[in-house]
């Protein structure tokens, strides 16, 4: 593929799915379904090094300004944002959609 990015998750995002793995095992108790998840995450977010110019800016501020996209799997938001200059993908957090976006994004 001519365009193909290369993906890469910043250390926020991997200690999201590190939480969310953690929550959903221990305090879940649901082992199966904590690695079902994870696995499911992150193949989406391999799809994007192909995918990402797809899914367009989000709308609402301050993220729409960064050029800030967001990925939707199961009950989990991927924030990234696409570097054209270096075909590079940046996965900032990954975020259970019921929690305040922006405010678990660090973002003010």
């Amino acid at each position: 593929m001519a365009n193909e990015y290369k993906i890469i998750i910043t250390p926020d995002a991997e200690q999201d799915l590190i939480q969310i793995r953690n929550y959903i095992m221990y305090q879940l108790e649901e082992p199966e379904t904590a690695i079902k998840y994870i696995r499911k995450i992150k193949n989406e977010i391999l799809q994007l090094s192909y995918l990402a110019p797809s899914i367009k800016i989000e709308d609402e501020e301050p993220l729409h300004s960064m050029g800030i996209r967001k990925l939707i799997t199961e009950n989990y938001y991927t924030y990234f944002e696409i570097n054209d200059n270096t075909n590079e993908i940046y996965v900032l957090n990954i975020i259970y959609k019921g929690r305040d976006q922006l405010k678990a994004l660090n973002i003010k």
